[in-house]
């Protein structure tokens, strides 16, 4: 192989070189987002494990039931979910897992009792631009004076695990997690593949660099 051809090949190894790399980053790079992605997955499962509801035992019917607490059906008993900021009385419609995690968060507590006062609101949207929009008044409970009831300090009450969407949940954690495994394999196939020629292209690389060399020297030694 003459010099020019030699320096040709050369350039030719040394790209594909480049680009190898350049792809084994880019796989290196989508591995580490998969691994972020794996995280996220593990921490939904595990928060689908770990949620958890306000239950009430009921005896009205002469048998203890156990009841899901949600703000619809604590006026049933004698209770109320409570604003701790403004005291406005919540009744929208959320469920046991969410009602619990409000009174955990602090703004809102269970409260028994206590003077209740409706108020009037115009939730109609503000007006913009000139336009006018109708009054849309709508009561509002608010409470004072209202007994903050604990989960500690009421027998009825407990704190329990929610298993209602935990079937759900390892279903999309398991088929999350087989595709993530099977994007993972087949990279893994494909950096094996690359680091196999580029190790291939080394070998030659360092060949023609070598037979580079011996040209060279064999130049100076016949002009020498």
């Amino acid at each position: 192989m003459g010099m020019s051809a030699s320096q040709a090949r050369l350039l030719s190894i040394t790209s594909r070189m480049n680009d190898i790399e350049l792809r084994s980053q880019q796989i290196s790079n989508t591995k580490i987002r998969l691994a972020d992605e794996s995280e996220q997955v593990a921490n939904e499962y595990t928060t689908a494990l770990n949620k958890t509801k306000l239950t009430y035992t009921d005896y009205s019917s002469g048998q203890a039931q156990q009841v899901d607490l949600t703000p619809k059906n604590l006026s049933k008993f004698g209770y109320k979910l409570i604003n701790r900021e403004t005291n406005e009385v919540f009744s929208g419609n959320v469920d046991a897992a969410t009602m619990y995690e409000m009174v955990e968060s602090g703004q809102f507590y269970i409260g028994e009792g206590g003077e209740e006062i409706e108020k009037l609101i115009n939730e109609a949207p503000k007006g913009n631009g000139g336009i006018r929009y109708q009054p849309k008044w709508v009561a509002h409970t608010f409470v004072t004076d209202a007994k903050e009831i604990t989960v500690s300090g009421n027998t009825q009450m407990a704190i329990t695990s929610d298993t209602t969407d935990l079937a759900k949940a390892e279903a999309e954690y398991n088929a999350k997690t087989a595709k993530i495994n099977a994007k993972e394999k087949k990279l893994d196939q494909q950096m094996k593949e690359m680091d196999t020629e580029h190790s291939a292209l080394k070998t030659e690389y360092d060949s023609v660099k070598s037979l580079i060399g011996d040209n060279i020297s064999k130049s100076f030694q016949l002009f020498s």
